[in-house]
């Protein structure tokens, strides 16, 4: 029996909200001294810069390609000789690139923009009043007050509620307001539907429910894609077939036809430029794109 006693005392402190610290005050809130002691050991709501890549990434990893590669050795090839016209397939690569940087840099724009909590100002409470200050100035067991409107920007749990109901649709999908009474744990992103109250933050800067989302959403990541991989297992082959074929093709202009240097050179990138895919990429580029 007193084993079951036991078991029963463990599980009701299991499920009980957490304690409210001994050295915060709920009607005062923090005073300076415990907020300069949380920020030295880093429990504030700084969460760092987004995972996306930046426009010098982006650009080198849309000119520096395979294919693009391929075509500029033959595009020097061709202006070598002094045929400009001739290198008119050089066009493809401005096309391939700029495509891909276009739409990879809206990408960017779009993930940048990407925010589930604003830069609404919480009021938070400090040393017996109520200040305004931005999101990433909160620490944790910060008592910050909420009104009708007001975003929640750091996960918490409710220390005074009257009447206070949440939305909490941008996380979970549901559409009805969600009553908090004390003890109840509120998330960052959700809004104040009704009523007021205040909460403690429990968990901020990357902790934050809100900032988790916010971080996977807006991770960089290349999807994977059948037709992707198609195209570079054949880049891939091009490539290597592309070296004996082209020695092959120029000995055989210079000294079975015995044409001269140039027309040689360009003879042998006329053969080489059609077993490049470059319209197949192009369309998929494109495909990708409208996509």
């Amino acid at each position: 029996m007193a084993h079951e006693h036991t078991s029963s005392e463990e599980t009701a402190v299991a499920v009980a909200p957490e304690r409210l610290p001994d050295d915060v005050d709920v009607a005062r809130g923090l005073t300076a001294d415990q907020v300069a002691a949380r920020i030295a050991s880093g429990q504030t709501n700084d969460v760092p810069d987004r995972a996306s890549r930046s426009v010098k990434d982006i650009i080198r990893g849309n000119v520096f390609t395979r294919i693009n590669a391929i075509l500029t050795v033959l595009l020097v090839i061709v202006l070598a000789t002094g045929s400009i016209i001739d290198g008119m397939f050089g066009l493809l690569i401005v096309a391939n690139s700029g495509i891909g940087i276009i739409q990879e840099i809206r990408a960017k724009r779009t993930l940048d923009a990407l925010a589930i909590v604003s830069q609404a100002k919480p009021m938070v409470r400090r040393d017996g009043v109520a200040v305004a200050m931005a999101p990433k100035d909160v620490v944790l067991d910060d008592i910050i007050e909420l009104g009708s409107g007001d975003q929640i920007v750091v996960d918490g749990e409710v220390v005074s509620s009257a009447a206070l109901e949440v939305d909490e649709s941008l996380l979970t999908g549901e559409a009805d307001p969600v009553h908090k009474a004390s003890g109840q744990q509120v998330l960052s992103g959700s809004f104040v539907a009704a009523g007021s109250g205040a909460y403690r933050a429990t968990k901020v800067g990357g902790d934050a429910y809100a900032a988790k989302l916010a971080e996977e959403a807006s991770k960089f990541t290349l999807v994977h894609s059948e037709l992707r991989s198609g195209i570079d297992k054949i880049l891939k082959f091009i490539t290597y077939l592309m070296i004996p074929a082209g020695a092959l093709i120029i000995f055989n202009q210079l000294f079975t036809i015995g044409l001269p240097i140039r027309p040689a050179l360009n003879g042998m990138v006329a053969a080489l430029v059609p077993m490049v895919p470059e319209g197949l990429v192009l369309m998929t580029s494109i495909a990708f794109a409208v996509g």
